[in-house]
């Protein structure tokens, strides 16, 4: 299966000189003067995100890059191991920020669903950067805002950057109907009468073949639907949050891959239907 990752503001070092950049103000790289340092570069990014396609069984994505700052080619020559650990720091720090910011909240992701394929790396003889990957079937993440934070735990030798020791990563499952789409279509209220939806709307993965979408133009009032797209592209709606029930009998709901379009027929309320007819076309 394919897989990615996404980890926001990435910093890439492209030579010995990118990563020197760092070293303390007056020091000389040649003479070896100044400390040597490790970093995490994912630390400058309040949350990093990655991601992962839902299906079932485990999936492997890159995570957490580790680079070392050293003050002469010398060192660059010379081993260093460094050790990291899981911590929830991270996420506590990040949901005050979100509580304060009005921002959904993390959930701290189990230890028991996911592997790190080391807690420790050795920097071997010219090597400045080294990654840790995590290991997770994605089903268990989908639909809930989980978050690993990492810390560097141990540097050896070397002093850990300032501010650049601890980073946090939001684990992502999408399925592939998972983003961001523009509607059109009419809401028929049957006294108020006919409005237009013209609005983007933010489809949200719930399982392997599932979204959960704003129903109509109602999400700020708690109405949503789950949208589930079965093999041969026919969808099936149903009610989630405050809407009580779905009618779903006026035309064929469907998607069309072709135009990454779905094409939606339906009403809630069955003594007095509030109908909607839609289009959502990804962006």
């Amino acid at each position: 299966m394919k897989k990615y990752i996404n980890i926001i503001n990435f910093l890439m070092l492209s030579s010995l000189l990118s990563m020197t950049s760092c070293i303390e103000e007056g020091k000389d790289l040649i003479e070896g003067k100044g400390s040597n340092f490790v970093r995490l570069p994912a630390a400058n990014t309040r949350l990093n995100t990655v991601g992962l396609e839902l299906s079932a069984g485990d999936k492997t994505a890159e995570m957490v890059e580790i680079i070392r700052d050293v003050n002469s080619n010398a060192e660059l020559q010379s081993s260093v191991t460094v050790k990291i650990k899981v911590d929830n720091s991270p996420v506590e720090a990040y949901n005050i920020y979100a509580e304060t910011n009005k921002l959904a909240k993390l959930e701290v992701l189990p230890t028991s669903f996911y592997k790190l394929s080391s807690t420790e790396v050795t920097f071997a003889p010219g090597e400045f950067s080294k990654m840790i990957s995590i290991t997770i079937d994605p089903t268990k993440v989908a639909g809930v805002d989980y978050a690993v934070g990492i810390t560097v735990d141990n540097a050896g030798a070397y002093k850990i950057r300032s501010g650049l020791g601890s980073a946090l990563f939001k684990i992502i499952a999408k399925n592939q109907w998972d983003g961001r789409y523009k509607a059109a279509g009419v809401f028929s209220h049957p006294t108020a009468g006919d409005r237009a939806i013209d609005r983007v709307k933010d489809l949200v993965s719930v399982n392997a073949n599932t979204v959960i979408a704003e129903l109509g133009d109602l999400g700020g009032s708690g109405y949503y639907m789950l949208l589930t797209i079965n093999p041969d592209n026919s969808v099936t709606v149903k009610p989630s949050g405050a809407t009580p029930n779905v009618d779903q009998s006026y035309s064929k709901n469907y998607y069309d891959p072709a135009t990454k379009r779905f094409y939606l027929h339906y009403s809630y309320n069955v003594a007095a239907p509030r109908i909607v007819k839609e289009t959502l076309t990804r962006q």
